[in-house]
């Protein structure tokens, strides 16, 4: 599971329990088609220009590292860790659903050797994160986020568990901890910034 890490940027957006009618798969997937459908091809374009930048590779090689591997299990060991999990799961969230898609992501990213023409920010993963975000459908995402919330009952109710009183304890709990704090500083030593992670997925959904 070389990026369960990744995982922490979708907790913090209160992901729907999947319904009979729709699963949550199926909501997550109308996000990221409609991201697709839009801006797909910029997206695409953008990462590999940004796969020419040393910085940025150096990343992604590291989430392939044992390094990487051992700081991710010893952080699945952390009490307050395991709390959050234990909640996400108890709305019926099915965690290996985005490690397998984040998973997926970091080993099909091939170098294209087309030169092109887009503006960069930076050189790193943070300034690839803010240059997607830059070329989502912001409005859409929104409009299909505030139509997921009328439409759809347990989507909502679980957003709203997620800004309960409970979860803000175990949240805050895990972002107090000292060894959670250590593990999130090696990562930004090697350029992955988690709180740019989490405003990326809130991009995602509509709601940066």
């Amino acid at each position: 599971m070389k990026v369960a890490l990744f995982l922490l940027a979708l907790v913090t957006l209160g992901l729907a329990a999947p319904q009979a009618r729709k699963s949550f798969h199926e909501h997550f997937d109308d996000f990221m088609d409609l991201i697709l459908e839009e801006s797909g091809d910029e997206v695409k374009h953008l990462m590999e220009h940004y796969l020419e930048f040393d910085e940025f590779r150096a990343s992604l090689e590291y989430a392939s590292t044992k390094d990487f591997n051992q700081l991710i299990h010893e952080m699945e060991d952390l009490p307050e860790f395991k709390a959050v999990v234990e909640f996400l799961e108890g709305h019926e969230i099915d965690i290996m659903f985005f490690i397998d898609k984040l998973n997926d992501f970091i080993d099909n990213m091939v170098q294209d050797e087309r030169r092109l023409k887009h503006e960069v920010s930076g050189k790193d993963v943070n300034a690839y994160i803010q240059d997607t975000i830059a070329l989502f459908p912001k409005e859409k995402l929104s409009a299909l986020f505030d139509e997921k919330i009328e439409e759809y009952e347990e989507f909502k109710r679980a957003m709203e568990s997620l800004q309960s009183e409970e979860w803000d304890q175990l949240w805050d709990a895990l972002w107090e901890s000292e060894t959670f704090k250590s593990e999130v500083d090696t990562l930004g030593e090697h350029g992955i910034d988690v709180r740019a992670l989490l405003y990326e997925v809130l991009a995602i959904f509509g709601q940066n």
